[in-house]
């Protein structure tokens, strides 16, 4: 019963407005239980067209019951799954882009789901932060502006560029995704140290618990949103025109607002990068293209596309 309540807490959690501690997607042995093998069963006609699924990917997905776990997982949580997957949506956008031009896989776009649920105000009990989860050590290397007045983990397209680069990095140095993936989730000297960069399936029960799951997770999720229709899952999204625009000088968010025409609150809904009420010179800002599409940004996950002119 405990566990039951933990996990409907969790996905609500993840559809609130602005929470502060971070929730992943995929659960861990603490806060749920999966389907017993049988009570979701996919016939053999499922199964193929999940094989065919996997082939379409740059990131190779295999054919392993850890994967088919997480789908069951998904799939018995739809409201839970249709939430981050409409998130998904409403980033795509803007992060397919920043991963082609870096000649990443795009599948990947979709691993922030598992990071944050696409909550761009994430914030683990570790400290990481943003859609992209960066710890502020990993976020400065790899450029990203952390201090009292701008954290950029919380900038969409900055934390994205940040983040590319680090996965470029780390599949350089493991030469295949599944270890690339879970040195992101819990470092390269962890996969390194205790896996001597052998393939993820063979040493993934050395790797911490959070680990071990966060891969197969995230290619379950790969496999559901390439047709979420087939599987009853509604993720369909208007759009909002977004324009960055670079501060050249000191100035306040009121006086911005004021000049853009918008609501407080939904500056802050676009920027959670800026942390105060003074938006320092050389920041960029997030600002609806115009008045009516300030409407759709009441909040944040409201279900909107996000794109940047």
């Amino acid at each position: 019963m405990l566990k039951g309540v933990l996990l409907f807490l969790t996905a609500c959690f993840l559809t609130s407005c602005t929470p502060t501690l971070r929730q992943t997607l995929y659960p861990d042995k603490d806060n749920a239980v999966f389907l017993q093998r049988g009570q979701l069963v996919f016939s053999e006609e499922e199964e193929r067209f999940l094989q065919e699924e996997a082939r379409q990917f740059q990131i190779e997905v295999p054919d392993r019951e850890e994967i088919r776990k997480y789908i069951r997982y998904f799939l018995s949580n739809k409201r839970f799954t249709q939430y981050a997957l409409k998130r998904a949506n409403y980033y795509m956008p803007l992060i397919k882009p920043v991963l082609e031009k870096h000649g990443l896989p795009p599948e990947l776009a979709l691993l922030p789901a598992i990071e944050s649920g696409f909550n761009p105000f994430a914030v683990s009990r570790s400290g990481a932060a943003g859609l992209w989860q960066f710890m502020p050590q990993t976020a400065r290397r790899y450029g990203l502006r952390v201090d009292n007045l701008v954290d950029e983990r919380y900038d969409i397209q900055k934390s994205t560029e940040a983040a590319a680069r680090y996965l470029k990095d780390l599949y350089s140095f493991f030469k295949n995704w599944e270890l690339a993936l879970a040195a992101y989730n819990c470092g390269e000297g962890c996969v390194f140290s205790r896996t001597g960069g052998v393939d993820f399936w063979q040493t993934k029960e050395f790797l911490p618990l959070e680990t071990r799951n966060y891969v197969p997770a995230f290619m379950a999720l790969l496999l559901l949103a390439r047709f979420p229709e087939k599987y009853g899952l509604d993720i369909s999204v208007d759009s909002i025109s977004v324009v960055r625009k670079r501060v050249e000088e000191d100035t306040s968010v009121k006086d911005l607002i004021t000049e853009a025409q918008i609501q407080k609150s939904v500056f802050y809904d676009l920027n959670p990068h800026i942390k105060t009420d003074k938006i320092p010179a050389g920041a960029y800002v997030y600002l609806p293209a115009n008045p009516e599409e300030e409407r759709k940004v009441i909040r944040w996950d409201n279900g909107a596309k996000f794109i940047v002119r």
